[in-house]
């Protein structure tokens, strides 16, 4: 264990001195001006018929500019995305105030710490409510798939009795088990369809405007957004399928351990038992599956965390959040201050690593565990 924390520290000292390089190469931030097309920034926002506080007619000043110049798509990107970044700073801007900060002082660096520590929190958040709603998905699933296949056998028959049954009753109550499982499947896509589809693609979808009071509509979008629930509720699920398959599971029955997946059995594990935080199956050949299963998921958890610290970047970037860490990253950028943006890229790096540190030190008490027992 203090092998692979030595490692995760030399890992953080080396970064740390390849950003200070960077910076020392590329310089602080000088005084000219942030903006590369101030001018014609100026020249748009002095126009009396648009209102470029407005997204509606940023918007329409796209089409306008992309329709005469087509050739100069990403050109316009850049020229809207800074005319957003100018504008909220003149509305946040106290008067005689120069707008955004450009040095990385005493009070910029406290402020940029407080936005790292609330992303800190809710990306934390965000990663114990996927993996327990992961592992509910994953352990239901495969619950699920050990019970005999009653709802399928059910559609069979209904079809069957939809086509072939002479009586109006018969041909009833199997077009009812067909309509059933249509609007079943139905429903099944459309909530695949909702967890597969990008975070912004959703929020817009509800709401057009986001501020610093979205926090909450954060978390949701960063559990519920971009797949990360489907992907590693499969891997998870496939984890249980090979563990299940293993010699010591037949043992285990051989010895008379339980083996119903039944819900109502008296024998089998209760739903209620699936939801609960910390799930245990007491007596149960699953209870020996699961554990195991946990354990090797851990490694995979590293890389969960990874996409899900991405995931939550790209909400904050894309959605606009004010006041949020990655708005302000994305500020910086458009400024080209070095020093602040740096400081944001280490500091979400710090976030990762303290994450697989985490996992490292789990891992080492799980093997540490194992091995008092063997």
């Amino acid at each position: 264990m203090r092998k692979k924390i030595a490692e995760h520290i030399g890992s953080i000292i080396f970064i740390g001195l390849v950003f200070a390089v960077i910076f020392a190469i590329w310089g602080p931030a000088g005084n000219s001006s942030p903006y590369r097309h101030l001018a014609e920034i100026k020249e748009l926002t002095g126009l009396r018929f648009l209102d470029l506080s407005n997204p509606e007619d940023r918007t329409l000043l796209h089409e306008a500019l992309d329709f005469v110049e087509p050739e100069k798509t990403q050109e316009h990107d850049s020229l809207l995305s800074e005319i957003r970044i100018y504008m909220n700073a003149l509305l946040r801007a106290e008067p005689g105030s120069p707008g955004v900060s450009r040095e990385l002082t005493l009070k910029k660096t406290g402020s940029l710490l407080l936005m790292l520590a609330q992303f800190a929190w809710v990306y934390v958040l965000v990663l114990l409510l996927t993996t327990y709603c992961v592992e509910t998905f994953a352990v239901y699933r495969f619950i699920r798939s050990q019970q005999p296949a009653g709802f399928s056998v059910m559609v069979k028959s209904g079809w069957h009795n939809l086509l072939h049954h002479q009586g109006w009753v018969g041909k009833f109550r199997g077009g009812f088990a067909v309509f059933r499982w249509i609007l079943k499947t139905t429903a099944k896509g459309l909530v695949m369809l909702f967890l597969f589809a990008p975070a912004y693609v959703i929020a817009y979808s509800f709401k057009t405007r986001f501020d610093t009071d979205s926090v909450v509509l954060m978390i949701l979008l960063g559990v519920i957004s971009n797949g990360v629930l489907v992907t590693y509720a499969q891997k998870y699920y496939t984890f249980l399928t090979a563990e299940s398959r293993k010699g010591y599971v037949q043992t285990a029955i051989v010895k008379n351990l339980k083996k119903d997946y039944g819900f109502k059995s008296a024998t089998g594990i209760r739903l209620s038992t699936i939801f609960r935080i910390r799930k245990t199956f007491p007596g149960h050949i699953f209870g020996h599956i699961y554990q195991n299963v946990r354990y090797q998921y851990l490694n995979t958890l590293k890389e969960q965390a990874s996409f899900l610290i991405t995931g939550l970047i790209i909400i904050e970037m894309a959605l606009n959040i004010q006041g949020h860490l990655c708005y302000e990253l994305m500020q910086n950028i458009l400024y080209r201050n070095p020093g602040i943006v740096l400081m944001i890229l280490f500091g979400i790096f710090l976030i990762v690593k303290l994450t697989e540190m985490v996992i490292d030190y789990l891992l080492f008490l799980q093997d540490r565990k194992i091995g008092s027992h063997s």
